[in-house]
């Protein structure tokens, strides 16, 4: 090989290695922007079935874990009719297949306070999905009773 045939080869070498570069940092944001999309649409996902729960909407289909996870809300909001008490399940322990609707999982719960005090097992109510920084809803005060 010649010497101009040496400087050709190194220069395109070069210009190579240099698009190489550009195409891998194209790649990468084009993939942050990507998952940024499908997280907003997973948490629009689990709001849209949060409203329906709200307005009665039992038919909706609800998320995957996977996707309440995925969307920023990997809290799983039950209360029981009975004794009125509230918990949270993370979605992230649970030990379920991923791809399972969120909804189902009422299937799997029961009511500890109920279990213990009466022995038996009731299904708690689904309220709702919620992010991990959302404060717990308070219960509501009593007002004291007026001595007569």
């Amino acid at each position: 090989m010649s010497g101009g045939d040496r400087k050709h080869y190194a220069r395109e070498l070069h210009k190579a290695e240099v698009s190489f570069a550009h195409l891998l940092e194209d790649a990468a944001t084009a993939h942050a922007a990507a998952d940024a999309a499908r997280a907003k649409a997973y948490a629009l996902d689990c709001l849209a079935w949060n409203t329906g729960l709200f307005i009665g909407e039992v038919d909706q289909q609800s998320p995957t874990i996977k996707a309440a996870i995925a969307g920023g809300f990997p809290l799983l909001e039950v209360r029981c009719d009975h004794c009125k008490h509230t918990e949270f399940v993370d979605l992230s322990l649970v030990v379920q297949p991923r791809e399972r609707q969120v909804s189902l999982m009422r299937n799997y719960l029961y009511c500890s306070p109920c279990q213990r005090t009466l022995g038996k097992k009731r299904r708690p109510d689904l309220i709702g999905l919620r992010p991990v920084g959302d404060p717990q809803p308070a219960a509501p005060s009593r007002r004291p009773k007026k001595a007569s």
